[in-house]
């Protein structure tokens, strides 16, 4: 769950001459940047909390 994976997985994503397998990384990518957001809302709203 970081957004070094998802750039990760996007860069090889690009460099990839199979469409398909482009996708799948793309995917991934996706998913990671998900994570990594969700995560970083929970972290958001638990410091909102203990502030308020």
């Amino acid at each position: 769950m970081s957004l070094s994976s998802a750039k990760n997985y996007a860069l090889r994503a690009e460099r990839s001459q199979d469409p398909k397998e482009a996708a799948d990384l793309l995917a991934k990518a996706i998913l990671e940047l998900a994570a990594s957001i969700e995560a970083t809302d929970a972290k958001v709203k638990k410091i909102n909390k203990s502030a308020g």
